[in-house]
């Protein structure tokens, strides 16, 4: 009996570019992909995509982690770090790839767009986007405080999404 090739039905590996250079991640390992489906959980937790908290057993698994960027590989990571690649653009393609082998290209690309796409900013002054599509529902003036930035969606999941007048 003649073996199977099956190589054309295996998951590809992750193509990732930054300024002209090219990283070619393979897919995860099976221990590898415990770790990112338990980083992607917790990054839907803090971003509020998905009720939480995350069970003791993921926090737990999540502690092991340590520096290691497991959605790229640690020979990709490494690579990127000698190559010079700024940490936020490493923690960036990390986050961008953990949910590429989790969920899907798709959702990765709707959530990197959400996340990172400049948004119009040119209200005057005023640094508050004009629309806030996380809260259709709400109407009125916000009581919170501060400017609320779509820059800041990775907050803890302990930050309050609303606060009661202090008056």
């Amino acid at each position: 009996m003649g073996a199977v090739d099956f190589t054309e039905w295996a998951v590809p590996d992750l193509i990732l570019t930054f300024r002209g250079v090219t990283y070619t991640v393979a897919p995860p390992s099976v221990a590898d992909m415990k770790l990112i489906l338990a980083a992607a959980a917790r990054a839907e937790v803090n971003l509020r995509l998905v009720a939480g908290p995350l069970p003791p057993e993921v926090e737990e698994l999540l502690a092991t982690v340590g520096d290691r960027h497991p959605a790229l590989g640690d020979d990709v990571f490494d690579r990127m770090v000698a190559d010079g690649v700024p940490g936020p653009a490493i923690d960036r393609m990390a986050y961008y790839a953990a949910f590429f082998w989790a969920r899907g290209r798709e959702y990765a690309d709707r959530l990197a767009q959400f996340l990172w796409t400049p948004r119009d900013s040119d209200s005057g002054g005023d640094a508050a986007p004009k629309a806030r599509p996380r809260s259709p529902r709400k109407s009125g003036r916000s009581t919170g405080k501060g400017n609320r930035s779509t820059k800041t969606r990775t907050a803890s999941p302990s930050t309050p999404t609303t606060e009661s007048p202090t008056k």
